[in-house]
């Protein structure tokens, strides 16, 4: 049994995306029996005090930090969050001083954010240190740049310039130099890290599924007949390839084939998104959903048939872990997580090499497979729950910290599944 301190800005239960990966790795760590004290917001402290987890006093501790109150609208502003996210981590390092002192810790880690950007001070406590599975090498192709919006491209632009500054960041490389250990979420991220530290580097999925979403691999939902009916859940923003999905809905009208596409999610772009379903005629093929409780949105997977994923950059992909683990089959470009998580048994992943157009055909062809054929769904649908097993996330965890105590972290590459 190790003592392990995690940085964990994002953590809180009931949710997806960051605040998943802190609480995944929070109480997987405790599952294993290791002593586990966790710096977070603030923010997370009412949402953790509620789960039954917390109350057992089982070897999980919560330190709870923030920047004053009056600091906090910097988050509101443009750009903001960075500002406040950096501060928040020398915050985090200067509690983490005396708790070391106290508690003797084994090691400590960094899981959130889950960026390969924003440096972490804990390598200064002079202990065993593990920074990530951290992202944000992946790029949206050159090609594809030139079918989104202008302020998107600029976005785009200031991220790769962000990205080769990375190596060059004195805070960046005082992290990596303090590292015993790095891990990084794909081979793009793995390009950012210099030279002289990638010796010390593992590539590997931040996310997986723990036993309770699991147990949703045991339920025998039945097919049911009628239109194809897709789903996408996210945020609406344009290096999602949400445009791609409404183009291929509309190649799958278009050739007589019945489809809906229910978006779940809000952002920036919705309101282009839905000028483009009117220009492509398909508005009664479309259903636009604000955002749902996680728990809201894990009754959604039974009600569809496929999950319509085609993000042009996403390191991870939580929602396609999700959708296998319910049996539902995944159609995704290969950029990113999604592209190693998806296979053929359970799902299509679909070449980003193209133009959205040859994309958005690839797509079609795929959902009209699914559509004309419900063996196959139902194959399909049997293997992603198979598919759903090889991303148990106490796997990653065992991997690095061993089923006891294990000091010395083994290699969880992507092409292991």
């Amino acid at each position: 049994m190790a003592r392990i301190l995690l940085s964990a800005y994002a953590c809180e239960p009931g949710k997806g995306s960051e605040p998943a990966v802190g609480w995944m790795w929070a109480t997987e760590l405790a599952a294993l029996q290791h002593e586990v004290w966790v710096i977070t917001r603030t923010a997370n402290r009412d949402a953790i005090a509620a789960d039954p987890r917390t109350r057992s006093g089982q070897g999980l501790h919560f330190v709870y930090c923030d920047l004053p109150r009056w600091a906090r609208f910097w988050k509101k502003l443009p750009g903001g969050i960075y500002l406040y996210y950096f501060l928040w981590q020398w915050l985090a390092y200067r509690a983490a001083q005396p708790l070391n002192w106290a508690q003797a810790f084994d090691y400590v880690h960094h899981v959130t954010f889950v960026s390969l950007r924003a440096p972490s001070f804990m390598g200064l406590l002079g202990i065993p240190f593990y920074f990530g599975p951290v992202s944000g090498g992946e790029r949206v192709p050159r090609r594809l740049r030139r079918n989104i919006t202008l302020r998107s491209r600029t976005w785009e632009f200031a991220r790769d310039c962000a990205n080769l500054l990375v190596r060059f960041d004195p805070l960046m490389r005082l992290a990596f130099r303090r590292a015993n250990h790095i891990y990084l979420t794909t081979w793009e991220s793995l390009q950012l890290i210099p030279p002289s530290y990638r010796y010390k580097c593992t590539v590997c999925l931040a996310i997986g599924l723990t036993r309770e979403q699991l147990a949703f691999t045991r339920r025998k939902d039945t097919l049911c007949g009628g239109p194809l009916r897709c789903l996408y859940i996210g945020r609406l923003l344009e290096w999602k390839g949400l445009e791609i999905a409404l183009l291929a809905i509309q190649r799958l009208t278009a050739q007589g084939v019945p489809a809906r596409l229910t978006l779940i999610g809000e952002g920036p772009a919705r309101t282009r998104l839905q000028a483009t379903a009117r220009r492509l005629g398909i508005t009664d093929s479309v259903r636009w959903v604000p955002w749902m409780t996680h728990e809201q949105v894990q009754r959604q997977f039974p009600e569809h048939d496929v999950l319509l994923f085609p993000s042009l950059r996403d390191s991870g992909g939580m929602v396609v872990l999700e959708a296998l683990a319910h049996g539902m089959p995944v159609v995704c470009t290969d950029r990113g997580g999604p592209g190693v998580i998806v296979n053929n048994r359970c799902g299509r992943v679909v070449p980003a090499g193209g133009s959205f157009a040859q994309i958005a055909d690839t797509i079609a062809l795929h959902l009209r497979e699914l559509a004309d054929n419900p063996g196959l769904r139902q194959s399909l649908s049997v293997q992603a729950r198979r598919r759903a097993w090889d991303f148990e996330f106490r796997h990653l965890v065992e991997e690095i910290y061993g089923t006891e105590s294990t000091v010395e972290p083994s290699t969880l590459e992507l092409e292991r599944a």
